[in-house]
């Protein structure tokens, strides 16, 4: 039997506890001196007797003891055994790595507040401190004041009515009003040819026209098409139909604590695969990329939807490993990152940013 470490492990401390995590599998145990001058040593394969030799110390049952539990928390690798998909995957991020990988797993599958949670939560926060403020000014620098915007046509109409619906009516949404969303903003518009490759142009910038954002769409009630999982093919301008129907309770899992998003029409999920700007861009500030990229590609999405007269919205509250298993994406190499989707607007509203109620708004008169 030999042992070797993980290609993925880092170390950092938290307060005064030393922590070791694989960030492939997302395992977390605490370290120590001996603990990391082992891990050191297994670099490459080693025995159990090379181990003991290179640490002073003879084979015991604590020893073993020892590899047995690093090896559980999969900071250590046993010769024996197969390598965890996960490793598999994360190596294929490793010009990014550890920034990249460690940032990507730490921030997925995490806890999400009830509404009573965050209420308490900012009661707590606002008797500690005030909050920041929302807009930045250089006091005592000299302030030019711009004209008014042009706030006439179409276009300062659409940007002006774009809101987060959370209200939906009964009425579903047209196989050709989701045709439209999701073609003008995720759709490859035209093809040009550049250093000998073909690459795709879209409605949303993209560094090096490497597009990683993919669009998946859970349809519940769309007129003209059956309700399932569906990957849009953005060459074919086609739904590939890839699972059954999705219960109401399961989209309710794919956003916690945002359960009233599941009774939009349909419901969209923008995923990055990370290998096309790997190709090009072997650094790991290319990772900030996908995450704009999406950004980018969900507004187009959000504008085109209140053009149409519908009610979008966007979400990043997202159980991602939920998501991922019923995509069938290995949430590393592809990774959903962010979540919109489209209803029709309820009878007689007009702006609806709560689940119930609306909010006092007064408009900013520098911008009319």
């Amino acid at each position: 039997m030999r042992y070797r470490r993980s290609a993925h492990v880092v170390a950092y401390w938290r307060r005064d506890v030393l922590l070791l995590k694989n960030y492939a599998t997302g395992r977390v145990a605490g370290g120590s001196a001996l603990v990391c001058r082992l891990l050191d040593i297994c670099s490459d394969w080693r025995t159990e007797e090379e181990i003991a030799r290179e640490l002073s110390l003879d084979r015991s049952p604590l020893l073993t003891s020892l590899l047995r539990q690093l090896v559980a928390c999969t900071l250590l690798h046993r010769s024996d055994a197969r390598t965890d998909p996960r490793e598999q995957s994360m190596a294929s991020l490793d010009p990014w790595n550890p920034e990249a990988g460690l940032f990507h797993t730490s921030t997925k599958d995490v806890h999400f507040w009830s509404a009573a949670e965050a209420r308490r939560f900012a009661r707590i926060r606002a008797r500690q401190t005030l909050p920041p403020r929302p807009v930045t000014r250089y006091r005592g620098r000299p302030l030019v004041d711009l004209p008014r915007p042009v706030s006439e046509g179409e276009f300062a109409r659409v940007v002006h009515a774009r809101r987060t619906w959370r209200r939906f009516s009964t009425h579903a949404v047209t196989m050709e009003e989701l045709s439209t969303v999701i073609g003008l903003s995720t759709g490859v518009q035209k093809w040009i040819l550049a250093a000998r490759q073909r690459m795709p142009l879209k409605t949303s910038p993209s560094g090096g026209a490497r597009h990683p954002i993919e669009c998946y769409v859970v349809v519940r009630e769309v007129k003209g098409l059956r309700p399932g999982v569906y990957h849009y093919a953005a060459d074919r301008h086609a739904l590939e139909r890839l699972r059954g129907p999705v219960s109401k309770g399961r989209l309710r899992e794919y956003l916690p604590r945002s359960e009233y998003f599941a009774r939009a029409s349909a419901l969209f999920f923008l995923t990055a695969v990370f290998e096309r700007q790997l190709w090009r861009y072997p650094y790991s500030r290319a990772y900030r990329a996908a995450l704009i990229e999406a950004g980018h590609v969900c507004q187009t999405m959000l504008l085109t939807a209140t053009w149409l007269g519908l009610a979008p919205f966007s979400v990043m509250g997202l159980a991602d490993s939920v998501i991922e298993a019923d995509l069938g994406i290995d949430g590393i190499q592809e990774s959903v990152l962010y979540a919109a989707g489209v209803g029709r607007r309820p009878a007689r509203a007009t702006w609806a940013p709560l689940p119930k109620g609306t909010l006092q708004i007064r408009p900013n008169r520098r911008l009319g």
